[in-house]
Formats: C-alpha cells, sequence, structure tokens
C-alpha cells in the first residue's frame, strides 16, 4: 500500500505526465508489483475459500441479509402451512404487485415513494413521479428501508428495566405518575425528539405542552441544522429554509456545499441540479460550478473548478467575494486558491442576478450569514433562490440545554421519542452520566439503542412502513405516510405516544394514528363526505397538493459583522461529516447500507481517518495505517485513508460508528468521532494532533475491484471541441464471429442503456436498487477484503490530474449485453447466452462454477457465489424475496440482467393488449427508476423514437472499450467540462 514517503513520487510522476490520465486509487499510480499482481488474480483464486468469517460475526450478518426472507415473529408466530383466502382482499391480485404512494423519512424530512408490495409484502420502494419535491427520485435511505422494515436488530417488545414487559403494564404504571404531571403543570416534565416536521406529530407537541405548562421540549440529532436558521436569523432576523432555482443559474459557486450529497435535501436538488445543466448544454453553455471544500464532498467532485480549502478559510474567501462584487481588488496571490477565488468571483459578477452562492448542513453560521449576504449584494436573492419558512418545527431546546438541566437535577421525567441523544450528543455533554440522575426514563424507538440502554422504560416504535404519518420535504410539501403491512412488532406510532401521553388513554379510548392524521388536516366545519374525498386523493397522490411553502419576503438586517482576528496555525484541523451510507448512524445495522461502497473511498463496514497526501507525507502515514487523532483530552483511533483532494492541514471524521450496542450489527464497527465532537462548534475542532500508533489493519474496499485494462474509459467533452463520442453512422469493425441473432431475427424490441457521466453524481442510490430488486446478498467485511462483493452494478470512481487536487469523475458499471460477448463464447456449458431481445442471459442451472466467463469479461461485471451466502432459508422466508428473481446458491455465476423480470412483466401486459408494441418507457430498471438525476435512460434501441435512441445520437455518446469490437448495449455519454480543460474539470 503506498506510504507517505511513495507519495511525493506519485505526485512528481502525475505532474510529469507519466502517470496514467484517469486513476482509480494511490496503488494504481504507483503501478507496484503487489498492485500487478492484484489485478492478475482479480477475483481470488479458489485456494482461498478456505479462509471464513468470524462465526458469531458471520450469524449477525447474515440475520440482517436474511430479514427480506421473513420474520417468524410477525402476526404472532411461525407458520408452516398456507391457508387460502375465505374472503379475496380488496385489490389484491395474488401474484400481482400493488403500490401504495407514501413518504420515505430522512431526519425527520419526507421524500415521495411509492411502495411496491406483493401479497401485502412490502417489496421495494420506487420513487413518486408525481411528487413535487423529490419527482421520482429516490436515495439510499430510501431504498434500504424496505430492509429496516425487516430488520432483525428492531426492537421487538417494550423492555423495563432491561426485562421483558408489555405495553398494559407501561400504561398502568404512568397512568399512576400522571395525575401528579398535570398538578405541577409538567414541572421536571422533558419531552426529546428529532427534528420535527410532521404536522401531525407538531400538533401532538403541541397538545401536550398545554396539558403540561412547564414541561420542556427539546429536540436534537446528529446532524442538525441549527447553524442554517442562525444564519439566516443573522441575515434576515428570522430563521429560514433557502432553495436554489438552479433553472434560473448560469453560475454556481459552492463554499462548502452539500446540494448533490446524502441529505434531507439531496433527492430534489441533485434532480434539478441536474436538470438545469442538461437544459443548458442544450443552449449551448454550460451551468458551471464552482466549489471549495475542506474534505471532498460529491458537490465539490462533480464541480467544473474546484479547490482544497481549510474549513477556517472558508469566511476569509467569502468576504473576498463579498469586496469584490462592491467592486474592491481581487486576491493577487498565484497559489490554487487565489487563482481560483478570482475565477469564481468573475463568474459570479458576470452573472449578476443569474448567479448561485450555496453552502451547506457543516457551515459555521457565520459562513451562512455571509453567503446570504453575497447574494443579496449579487443581486440572487429573489431570482435564483428563495427563502421560505423553516421545515423543521422551532421552539425546542438543544442537547446542551437539557445536559445541563439534567445536571442541576431539574428534569424528573425523561421522555426520549424516536431519538438517541446517548450517542448523538458530544462526549464533553457526558450525556449518559447525566441521564442517570432523572428518575424517570421512557425511551421509544426503532431500536433499542444506547439510550434504550439507559432508560427504565424502552418501548418500540413503528416503522414508516407500517405507520400512518404525514411528513414535510424541504420545500414544505406535506408528505403522506400510510402503512402497507400491519405492525410486525406492536409498535406504536409517536401521534400515537404523545396522545397517550397527554391524556392517558392516546389510541385506546381515543382516537388512533389515522384518526389524529384525520384530525389535523379536517378544517373547522368541513363537511365530513367533503373531507374523505379530499383525504383520499391525497393518499392516492402521496401529498397534500400545493402545500409547499410560500416564499418569504426577506430584507438584510446590518451590514456583514467585521473580519474576526485570524486563527493561530496550531495543530490540525479536525472536520466531522456525516457518513455517506448511514448518515449519523441511524441506519448503522442495515446491512446494504454497511456492505454500500462510499462513494470517494469505496469502503464499506467502517469509518475511516482521511487525511491529505500532503500531511500524510509530512507525517510518514500509509494507508491502513492505525492513527490517533487527540485533543481536549479526548482521543479516538482509527485506520488512516489517504483522500486526494483533502485540505493540506485537516483531518475528517465520520460520524455513525464506534456503537455499543450489544448483539447489533453495527457493535463495535469504527471510531465514534462525538468523542472528540466540540459542543459549541459541532463540525469543526482545532488544535488537534496526529500520531501513528505504530499498528496496521488494512480497510476494506471496493475501490481496486473490477479494475478495467485500456483507454478512454472515462470521456469529458469540452465545451465548443469536437465530439468525443464515437462516430455516427459509422461501418462496426469486422469480427470473425456470425453477426449476432437479434440483427438476423428482426426482434421487435432490442434492449440498451444509455448512462450520462455527466449527469451521475455518484450517489450509489442505484446500487441499493439492484440489490434491493433482484436479492443480491451481503458477504462481510472479510468476503469483500477477499474479492467477493456481489454487487450486480458498480460505480467507478476515477481521479484525472495531481494528488493535492484531483478532478473526480463517476462511471456506473453494469453488465454491457454485448452483442458479440466474451463471455458466450468462454462458458463451457452454455449457461451464458443471447436471447433474440439482445439481452445477455445467466441461466442459473447450468452454471457449474468454471468462472471462465468472469475471466472472459473485459468489463469485470461478473459475481461468483464463493459461499451459499443466501443458505437455509425456509419457505416461508423466502416468500419476502423478490419472488420475481431466483436466490442463486454457492459455486453459481451471477450479474446484471438488465431487470429482465420487468421486461417479462411488460411483455405479459403487451400480450394483453393483443401483443401490441411495449411502449417506450413501459420498463424501467431497478437502477433507472432509482436515480435522482435521471443519468440512466433505458428502452428498445430498435425504436428510432424512444428516448435511448435519443441518447444514442448525442455526439458525446460512446461504448466503453469499444476497440475491443464487443459491441455493448450499455453506452456512455460523456462528461461535460469547460471550453478551456481538455483533460476534464479543473483545479
Amino acid at each position: 500500500m503506498t506510504s507517505g514517503s511513495d507519495i511525493a513520487a506519485l505526485r512528481q510522476k502525475l505532474a510529469g505526465g507519466d502517470g496514467p490520465r484517469f486513476w482509480r486509487s494511490l496503488d494504481a499510480v504507483a503501478d507496484s508489483p503487489e498492485f500487478r499482481d492484484y489485478l492478475a488474480a482479480e477475483f481470488p483464486s479458489a485456494a482461498r475459500l478456505a479462509a471464513s468469517p468470524e462465526r458469531r460475526g458471520f450469524l449477525k450478518l447474515m440475520a440482517a441479509s436474511f430479514a427480506l426472507g421473513g420474520l417468524t415473529a410477525c402476526g404472532g408466530g411461525s407458520r408452516d402451512y398456507e391457508v387460502p383466502y375465505v374472503n379475496q382482499p380488496e385489490r389484491i391480485v395474488p401474484g400481482t404487485d400493488l403500490s401504495y404512494a407514501s413518504s420515505a423519512v430522512f431526519d425527520g424530512f419526507g421524500n415521495g415513494i411509492l411502495v411496491t408490495t406483493r401479497n401485502g409484502r412490502p417489496l421495494k420502494i420506487e420513487g413518486n413521479p408525481e411528487h413535487p419535491w423529490s419527482c421520482g427520485g429516490t436515495d439510499v435511505l430510501a431504498q434500504a428501508s424496505v430492509l429496516g422494515l425487516y430488520d432483525p436488530f428492531r426492537s421487538q417488545a417494550v423492555q423495563h428495566l432491561g426485562r421483558p414487559s408489555s405495553w398494559a403494564a407501561f400504561r398502568a404504571a404512568l397512568q399512576a405518575q400522571m395525575p401528579a404531571w398535570h398538578e405541577a403543570g409538567g414541572e421536571g416534565v422533558a419531552l426529546v425528539t428529532g427534528p420535527v416536521t410532521s404536522p401531525t406529530v407538531a400538533a401532538q407537541i403541541a397538545r401536550m405542552r398545554a396539558a403540561y405548562p412547564a414541561a420542556r421540549w427539546f429536540a436534537g440529532a446528529g446532524v442538525g441544522r441549527e447553524a442554517i436558521y442562525e444564519g439566516a436569523r443573522r441575515a434576515y432576523g428570522k430563521p429560514l429554509e433557502t432553495l436554489p432555482d438552479f433553472g434560473r443559474a448560469r453560475t454556481i459557486v459552492s463554499l462548502d456545499g452539500d446540494f448533490l450529497d446524502l441529505g434531507p435535501g439531496q433527492v430534489g436538488l441533485s434532480g434539478r441540479w441536474s436538470a438545469a445543466r442538461r437544459a443548458a448544454y442544450a443552449e449551448g453553455r454550460l451551468l458551471t460550478l464552482h466549489a471549495a471544500a475542506p474534505t471532498p464532498t460529491l458537490t465539490s467532485a462533480k464541480a467544473d473548478f474546484s479547490t482544497p480549502l481549510a474549513s477556517a478559510r472558508l469566511e476569509a474567501v467569502a468576504r473576498d467575494f463579498l469586496a469584490l462584487a462592491a467592486g474592491g481588488a481581487a486576491p493577487s496571490g498565484d497559489d490554487p486558491v487565489s487563482r481560483w477565488t478570482r475565477r469564481a468571483a468573475e463568474a459570479l459578477i458576470e452573472a449578476r442576478g443569474a448567479g448561485l452562492v450555496t453552502t451547506g448542513l457543516a457551515a459555521s453560521p457565520d459562513l451562512h450569514e455571509l453567503v446570504h449576504r453575497l447574494n443579496g449584494a449579487l443581486g440572487n436573492t429573489g431570482v435564483t433562490l428563495r427563502h421560505t419558512a423553516p421545515a423543521v418545527e422551532t421552539g425546542a431546546g438543544t442537547l446542551a440545554e437539557l445536559a445541563e438541566a439534567m445536571e442541576r437535577g431539574a428534569v424528573k421525567v425523561l421522555i426520549v421519542l424516536g431519538a438517541n441523544p446517548v450517542y448523538d450528543a458530544p462526549a464533553a455533554l457526558d450525556f449518559a452520566a447525566r441521564m442517570e440522575r432523572v428518575p424517570l426514563k421512557i425511551h421509544a424507538g426503532l431500536y433499542d439503542d444506547e439510550t434504550g440502554a439507559h432508560a427504565d422504560w424502552h418501548l418500540p416504535i413503528a416503522h414508516p412502513l407500517e405507520s400512518w404519518g404525514d411528513v414535510r420535504s424541504l420545500d414544505g410539501t406535506v408528505g403522506l405516510i400510510q402503512p402497507t403491512v400491519a405492525p410486525l412488532y406492536n409498535g406504536r406510532t409517536l401521534p400515537d405516544m404523545l396522545a397517550f401521553l397527554t391524556d392517558g388513554r392516546g389510541s385506546e379510548g381515543g382516537e388512533d394514528a389515522l384518526g389524529l392524521l384525520k384530525a389535523r388536516w379536517r378544517t373547522d366545519g368541513e363537511d365530513a363526505t367533503a373531507f374523505e374525498a379530499r383525504f383520499a386523493d391525497a393518499l392516492r397522490r402521496g401529498f397534500w397538493p400545493d402545500s409547499a411553502g410560500a416564499t418569504e419576503d426577506v430584507a438584510l438586517t446590518q451590514e456583514a459583522p467585521p473580519s474576526p482576528p485570524a486563527p493561530a496555525a496550531d495543530g490540525i484541523e479536525v472536520v466531522f461529516r456525516p457518513d455517506s451510507t448511514i448518515w449519523d448512524g441511524t441506519h448503522a445495522d442495515l446491512a446494504w447500507l454497511q456492505e454500500l461502497p462510499k462513494p470517494l473511498t469505496k469502503i464499506v463496514w467502517e469509518n475511516v481517518i482521511a487525511l491529505s497526501p500532503h500531511l500524510a507525507e509530512r507525517e510518514g502515514v500509509a494507508t491502513g495505517d492505525i492513527v490517533r487523532v487527540e485533543a481536549a483530552g479526548r482521543a479516538v483511533e482509527g485506520a488512516a485513508w489517504i483522500l486526494p483532494g483533502q485540505a493540506a492541514e485537516t483531518v475528517t471524521l465520520s460520524l455513525g460508528y464506534g456503537r455499543t450496542v450489544p448483539d447489533h450489527l453495527s457493535n463495535g464497527l469504527g471510531y465514534d468521532a462525538a468523542t472528540l465532537r466540540p459542543v459549541a462548534t459541532p463540525w469543526r475542532l482545532t488544535g488537534a494532533r496526529l500520531t501513528k500508533t505504530g499498528r496496521r489493519r488494512m480497510p476494506a474496499t471496493t475501490q481496486n475491484l473490477g479494475t478495467m485494462e485500456g483507454e478512454d474509459i472515462v470521456r469529458v467533452q469540452a465545451l465548443g471541441a469536437a465530439p468525443v463520442g464515437n462516430p455516427k453512422g459509422a461501418p462496426p469493425p469486422a469480427s470473425f464471429y456470425p453477426a449476432p441473432e437479434t440483427q438476423l431475427t428482426g426482434a421487435a424490441a432490442q434492449w440498451g442503456m444509455a448512462i450520462d457521466l455527466d449527469a451521475c453524481t455518484g450517489c450509489n442510490a442505484c446500487i441499493t436498487a439492484c440489490q434491493a430488486e433482484n436479492n443480491i446478498p451481503v458477504v462481510g467485511r472479510e468476503e469483500v477484503a477477499l474479492g467477493r462483493w456481489m454487487g450486480w452494478l458498480r460505480v467507478d470512481r476515477y481521479y484525472a490530474g495531481g494528488l493535492d487536487a484531483p478532478t473526480t469523475h463517476f462511471q456506473p458499471v453494469p453488465c454491457m449485453h454485448c452483442e458479440q460477448a466474451p463471455c458466450e463464447v468462454g462458458c463451457p456449458v452454455e449457461a451464458t447466452l443471447h436471447d433474440s431481445e439482445g439481452l445477455n442471459l445467466q441461466v442459473y442451472n447450468r452454471c457449474v462454477g468454471t468462472r471462465t466467463c468472469q475471466s472472459y469479461c473485459p468489463y469485470k461485471v461478473r459475481r461468483f457465489n464463493y459461499l451459499d451466502y443466501t443458505g437455509g432459508m425456509t419457505p416461508v422466508q423466502q416468500q419476502q424475496r423478490n419472488p420475481e428473481v431466483t436466490v442463486r446458491a454457492r459455486g453459481v455465476m451471477e450479474k446484471c440482467t438488465y431487470c429482465i423480470q420487468r421486461i417479462a412483466a411488460a411483455r405479459v401486459t403487451s400480450a394483453k393488449d393483443a401483443h401490441a408494441p411495449i411502449q417506450d418507457g413501459a420498463v424501467e430498471t431497478a437502477c433507472q427508476g432509482a436515480c435522482p438525476t435521471r443519468a440512466i435512460t433505458f428502452g428498445n434501441v430498435a425504436d428510432p423514437t424512444s428516448r435511448v435512441s435519443a441518447a444514442r445520437k448525442d455526439p458525446r455518446e460512446y461504448a466503453l472499450l469499444g476497440h475491443l469490437n464487443t459491441r455493448p448495449r450499455t453506452t456512455y455519454l460523456a462528461g461535460l467540462a469547460p471550453a478551456a480543460d481538455p483533460t476534464g474539470r479543473e483545479g
């Protein structure tokens, strides 16, 4: 592995043009003998089959992977026989999918989804194309929510003092105490929730606070929006959401922005950015993105001009922009940051009133305020961005205030609903110890987590897929949540619990969750029949129409505050970021997300300590060294990862790991970043020290899996330059092999796919959607380290340029479905073959596991079941998988099928309609449907009017490794770059 002493040589190699133009890792640049040996043995030999994962960890992992296989606890006990319907349930046709419009919940915010069910069982999540915010897109968390429903690590019973109890016992215990609460007016009662956007939950909280006037409400989460609202309050006098309108912008400047990164706004914002960039290209221009960030993000990775910049310097750059907007002089330096600042400022000034400056969740309130003032000075406010009232309910106290109240004994009853403050709170608050001073502690959550372990009562709450409720999107649109299955573990919803805490009755003797939801939305005096019709229409849509937040009129309150003194350059800077797969740890028990490669590092099953090549070179640190980061008497240890594009003196710590819940999948994975997290500045720490411990442990990563040999793997189309795509209309190269059957029979449908590399942000929603759709197993950290990751679709990340500030490119790679497929020639038993519609098929019951096809495939997209990753499942468990997709056994090769089960379903529908041609768009692959930026197009390439045919006519279109004459049906559209950038995006 590349060490600090090698970095200078690698930097010189790239600067001198001796290295590869596009590269995936530092080891690929070094091209060491060890790396060449790895490529030669791309998929480890059978001799390594003796290696097996640790038994306890394997059983925990398989429990999570088998979760979709069913749960014997559902419905009150196991059943080994089937009972036919006596009365057929309404709208359920056996063997036919039924979809429900609902909402996926992310940190309190909602995105519109369609839940696909089969015989009453939720199987798959799709985007809701009618939803005004998410517009049919999804993210990795929405796709994994089905696994969360069936997660065996979910809380399954009421617990009292660590022992099983019941809802009846809990109700009786609290009903005995509630008269005293009422008599004291709620004095000493503290309610803790996560971020609340649900109008129904907010109404119940208000009702509870009216019943207990002296009670206090606190809200907290690992990733909060306090800095966003505080920055707006300083600039405009009130907290606000800021919503960009990319379609009206001509240039974007991101100061540690995150609109393309995982978060509550990712689906809506990335889709709008991609649509605006596509529209600009159609007009012959480029919607340029300039980005500066202390650590690489998906937003900075997609920038046309980017530079690493320490978090401490972001505010100074924002002030430079303000001065330039007022006619001041530009920075005169020749360093990369000065050059980037001048270029970005010129673009903003040239596009006055059509520019856009943005920042992100991790920015300080001061930076948010400066960005607001900068947009105002440039005339952007009200044009390329608008402000609305916060989607999150305000008025709650902070976890720091709660910790202080518990310390002085002011809290007598602590009620925690849907939050985990023991884990989320910075370690300096010592939340668990202070919580012990509270006489009565009640926790309700999906998991019996760290907070549940310190509570007197733990209660299971219902999953969103088994609940009634509502939730707001970032733009304020109110989405409805409806149950798609009965609660598996007798969980309650938050409105249910709040109603009970208010009146002592709740759904037993009062309104249930559906009644509470209707009561919130039925207006005074509204006719019952009219309301039911209106509610049914909203339920069908999945949201209340025209419920988005109104645009607020804003005016800057005063001049920008004076510049603070320059920070002392003592020690290194530590920045904290949510994990790009499990967020703040809320989803840490979902195996799909643990094994999902992180977009920029491709690491799985843990977090790492990311540092720059500069810092690694200076400290002599190699990737895989265990390093220690310490500050203020606290420290964390983790594996080092040298991350190109990181600010020189900055270290990045990821949230979500270091969990301590016994017997849970997440227990013991990685380090807990909250140990070092400051209370006052939760996203940044200064004055830290980095030291080597002398130990090593390589993180499990997929970054070198599927390495392809060849040129022009990634292509970039500079604006105005000659087309980089394949020449159109040119005859295909000659071949020794006869023409494919598809070209001889003239079959009606010829399936193909086009992937727009400019639109792909590397978000990985496609990978998780493919896993959910196609029953792809989870194999565990040890197996991934052996090269046995099973994903049918991977998203390769390539760098171009130097180590310190490279440009980044993403490339999804499914099976190419080649017309001249090498795998078909190599298979000795014809387990892989072509059909009449151009699909490269894999016949599982023919495969004998020679893996010849795998070695013949130049794209490295085939996966082999080295172990029986899905064995031991009962017939009832198997019904919880997608019944249209075969569950593969040990010794079988598998790969992307273009979701052939969906094509077959379209054929059936076509047959019912007198075999009418399958309409364009009738077949949507799982990856295509999940993509929030619509980077993937699928359809019939034989239909000249289809969208995929139109994509193939684009001058950017090219075939991956086309010189091999494999004639792939999956092709790519080159990424876009500014006119003066012949090698990709500039730094």
